[in-house]
């Protein structure tokens, strides 16, 4: 099941997660209770606690994270054709691609310069922008799509193209160990799992997760399994124990 996580809080997100998973994974039979510190109970010979989390591939604090750029972009988009309309009565639309290489340091001067290259191609043909109209002065940007002739309230869009990377398993240990860090507040369980979901519909986590021997070499003194799960495509890996 493809799911939209955008519009839910992160508890809800975490129950979608969580129901996708146990599709692709055997559980042990119980009741589940959805909760905090951990996440999810299994009750049932044992009670089993399952903490969750998500595999970012960069910290979200960074300003030069995908988490921080993703909406910077929408900003940069937005606040570009408001400018433009402003300046300009053309009907130029854009579709912008943003080059993840080349952070977003200044919103309010790319949104200025973005806007000037509208009005620059408003009187173009339909299709793709040469890359010496916008290159090097405007090195966010990869690629840029004009579209002429829009009706007045059509929104300028963002189509962000990436590479998925392989997973890291420094990054995963790491992740490993904040959990272990926190797992004192944990409810008292009888056993413990770790579940770290990749979201393949977020740029900031989407990652290969294959790996040549599993996570063969991921140790918990914590969590009695760990489990990594790739949304979408129902993979699941984990550390055999």
């Amino acid at each position: 099941m493809a799911m939209t996580t955008t519009q839910v809080s992160t508890r809800e997100k975490q129950v979608l997660y969580f129901e996708d998973f146990r599709k692709h994974y055997s559980l042990p039979d119980g009741i589940i209770e959805h909760d905090d510190k951990p996440d999810v109970m299994v009750r049932g010979e044992r009670t089993l606690g399952i903490e969750m989390t998500n595999f970012y591939l960069e910290d979200g604090r960074s300003p030069e994270s995908e988490q921080v750029q993703r909406a910077w972009r929408d900003k940069v988009v937005s606040d570009a054709q408001d400018i433009y309309r402003k300046k300009s009565s053309g009907r130029t639309k854009l579709t912008l691609g943003f080059d993840k290489s080349v952070p977003i340091r200044d919103k309010r001067v790319l949104a200025n310069k973005i806007a000037d290259l509208g009005g620059r191609v408003e009187n173009s043909e339909a299709g793709q922008v040469r890359r010496d109209l916008f290159f090097p002065d405007i090195p966010e940007l990869s690629f840029v799509w004009c579209h002429v002739d829009e009706y007045e309230d059509s929104a300028w869009r963002l189509q962000q193209m990436h590479s998925g990377s392989l997973m890291s398993l420094e990054l995963l240990r790491g992740i490993i160990k904040d959990k272990e860090d926190k797992s004192r507040q944990y409810k008292r369980c009888d056993a413990y799992w770790l579940l770290v979901v990749v979201d393949f519909f977020d740029l900031a986590q989407d990652q290969e997760i294959l790996i040549e021997g599993g996570l063969n070499t991921i140790r918990s003194e914590v969590f009695e399994k760990i489990l990594v799960y790739k949304t979408v495509f129902g993979q699941v890996l984990e550390n055999n124990v």
